[in-house]
């Protein structure tokens, strides 16, 4: 077995794991990365690529970071978003200005790719997969293709997703809520151009969003019932585009090409306790969200802005710790309120509550004011605002 002392080992090199490498870097650390599967900056041109919603905080942090530079090639703005509740009156529309969009759209490979182009190999161990942990003697143990290493650190993030790992070596808790729903994705071919415009549908089964991208596509986000989520799956693909059309309507004109369609359930996973010193939880395993608002990567990225500005700030210490949740705090909850809220009362099929809907809509479409708190929010500027939101480089060398 080989033993390795560091300062910081993050477990789980997806995006916010990766994200969080790159924000730790010239802070005078020794930080590695454990990914299960192997990294590859390959791109493969592809019509079914997926997608994610950045916001403009996201950009920020992505453009202190040097990842916007490789990526802003790559990214289809949101100009405007329009929102409606099918077979019920009323609408809103939030609209961007000129040099400001309302968010961004992105290939996951092309972000990827920039992430590990930036990302020095030899702090990054892939494929290996967690063995163990012993938080108490800060140390870890992983399994590579060579075998075993030992790593032990004076602090450990864990950015390994929803079905976290590290949260069963820690025997924390999570609550999971399960909401009755799958979630079909694929991408949808356009006769007409999209014009920067995303939508987010209500319709009888579940939210329905469309987000614009490159050469004329929509990346399609269908949340339906389990039953209904595998009829949808097994139309062809002129049957399902049929069905899209009548829930969606024709502001798109005619959906004309889908492309592979995939599904997964949907379901809310909080950590109530995100922190068990020497580990911290970050991204997806601190919480994961239902899809409706496509605010679970931003809130993840202004989990790791405020985790790097805290280490540069106080060092590696439980006191650290405690200062970072209570600084993520407000953000977390409110994101999570508001996007449990809009299922809730977007899926609700209680007598009279589609008038009310469609009320809300018109209201929110005709009060300025509270559509600029519902959109600061949503572009990720509200609560404690990390500095690299705010475009201020963390300190380098800052080693406590």
């Amino acid at each position: 077995m080989i033993n390795k002392e560091i300062d910081i080992l993050v477990i789980g090199g997806g995006l916010t794991g990766a994200t969080l490498m790159l924000a730790l870097q010239g802070l005078g650390y020794r930080t590695l990365l454990v990914e299960a599967k192997p990294f590859s900056d390959k791109i493969n041109p592809d019509f079914d690529a997926r997608s994610l919603a950045l916001s403009p905080a996201s950009r920020r942090i992505l453009t202190m970071l040097g990842v916007w530079d490789l990526l802003k090639d790559h990214v289809t703005t949101i100009d405007t978003i329009h929102v409606s509740d099918q077979h019920h009156f009323g609408i809103s529309r939030l609209q961007g200005k000129l040099d400001a969009p309302l968010g961004y759209v992105a290939e996951m490979q092309h972000i990827n790719q920039a992430l590990h182009q930036l990302l020095p190999s030899e702090q990054l161990i892939a494929p290996a997969s967690l063995q163990s942990l012993d938080y108490e003697n800060n140390s870890a143990t992983i399994l590579t293709d060579s075998g075993e290493i030992k790593i032990v650190a004076r602090l450990i993030v864990a950015a390994d997703g929803a079905h976290s790992g590290v949260r069963r070596f820690c025997s924390l808790p999570s609550k999971t809520k399960l909401y009755g729903q799958h979630a079909i994705v694929a991408n949808v071919g356009l006769l007409k151009p999209h014009q920067h415009r995303a939508y987010e549908r209500f319709t009888v089964y579940g939210p329905l969003a469309l987000l614009p991208m490159h050469d004329n596509r929509m990346s399609l986000v269908w949340a339906v019932p389990p039953k209904e989520a595998e009829r949808l799956l097994s139309l062809p693909e002129v049957d399902f585009l049929r069905e899209l059309q009548h829930a969606f309507g024709y502001r798109l004109g005619r959906l004309a090409k889908v492309g592979k369609r995939f599904s997964f359930p949907l379901q809310q996973v909080l950590m109530p306790t995100q922190v068990k010193w020497p580990v911290v939880f970050v991204g997806n395993a601190a919480h994961t969200l239902h899809p409706v608002a496509g605010q679970g990567f931003n809130l993840g990225l202004r989990d790791v802005a405020t985790l790097a500005q805290c280490i540069a700030e106080r060092g590696l210490n439980a006191e650290m710790l405690q200062h970072y949740v209570q600084l993520r705090s407000h953000d977390q909850k409110a994101i999570t309120r508001l996007t449990d809220g809009l299922i809730q009362v977007f899926t609700s099929r209680l007598p009279g509550l589609g008038v009310a809907r469609g009320l809300g809509l018109v209201v929110l479409d005709n009060i300025p004011a509270l559509k600029n708190l519902l959109a600061r929010y949503a572009r990720g500027f509200g609560g404690v605002v990390p500095d690299l939101v705010c475009e201020i480089a963390l300190p380098k060398l800052q080693k406590k």
